[in-house]
């Protein structure tokens, strides 16, 4: 059984400890993992993952670049392929976003509340518009993020709010399409064409039967595999899925049919 873990995330070694510190102490939330591909390249073998979607976030503006930079070099290792990533309040996003692709980067990685923009912010849908008109996928940190529990920027509210504006986008949902926000997954975001969502930290975290009912309702297509590693195991994340009352089929897909696809 082949597997592609659609969400992950690693950082320089020089930065892990620092990066790992720093969100363990805002999230009150363990890491599984150091931060470093070594460790998450242990952590695939145990789990049976044969590639993993690093995604960086341009937290601030003025760091996409070096950040791709990076991407690129973690992009041309077996086992793994890169998303980038831009900032919407730098005004040079456009040109970023045109270095991406021509990197052969599939994507990028979008972090309202890191960010500190709304989803719905004008400035955020102008990069989103940009990168669906390249053709790249846009991941998106969807629903409420642990460090930041009582300030949520990108909900699946806000999100359907500005579909109109990203006609023909792949825009990919994180968190089964929203943390702790399933109720509005069904109701705003069910049946679009751009939508895709992942299962990063969401089974064992909210209702599992809510969870089995959207991946169901799903374009059967557009479920990705995740974990958000290294915040969640790699190897309980693969168990916990497998333990879902879907079928074989679709299980085959989210697992890696449907994100092989995408990364053609």
């Amino acid at each position: 059984m082949k597997i592609i873990d659609f969400h992950t995330h690693t950082f320089p070694d020089k930065l892990a400890p620092r990066a790992v510190g720093a969100l363990e102490k805002s999230s009150n939330t363990k890491a599984f993992l150091d931060g470093t591909k070594k460790d998450l390249r242990a952590s695939m073998q145990r789990a049976g993952i044969a590639l993993s979607v690093l995604l960086p976030i341009a937290v601030k503006p003025g760091q996409a670049h070096t950040i791709n930079t990076v991407a690129m070099e973690n992009n041309r290792e077996s086992g793994f392929a890169s998303f980038g990533s831009v900032h919407p309040l730098d005004e040079a996003f456009e040109e970023e976003l045109f270095r991406i692709k021509r990197a052969g980067l599939k994507g990028i990685k979008l972090h309202p509340d890191f960010q500190e923009v709304f989803l719905d912010d004008p400035r955020m849908v102008a990069v989103m518009r940009c990168a669906a008109d390249m053709d790249l996928l846009i991941t998106i940190h969807a629903g409420m993020d642990v460090s930041y529990p009582d300030l949520h920027r990108s909900t699946p509210q806000r999100l359907h709010r500005i579909l109109p504006q990203l006609r023909g986008a792949r825009i990919i949902c994180a968190h089964s399409g929203g943390f702790r926000y399933l109720d509005d997954v069904e109701k705003y975001l069910l049946g679009r064409e751009e939508i895709y969502i992942d299962t990063s930290y969401s089974i064992g975290k909210m209702n599992q039967t809510q969870l089995e009912r959207i991946y169901l309702a799903m374009d059967p297509t557009h479920v990705l595999f995740g974990t958000d590693s290294p915040w969640d195991d790699q190897q309980s994340a693969v168990r916990q899925f497998l333990s879902l009352a879907l079928p074989d089929r679709l299980r085959q897909a989210v697992l890696y049919e449907n994100a092989q696809r995408l990364l053609a």
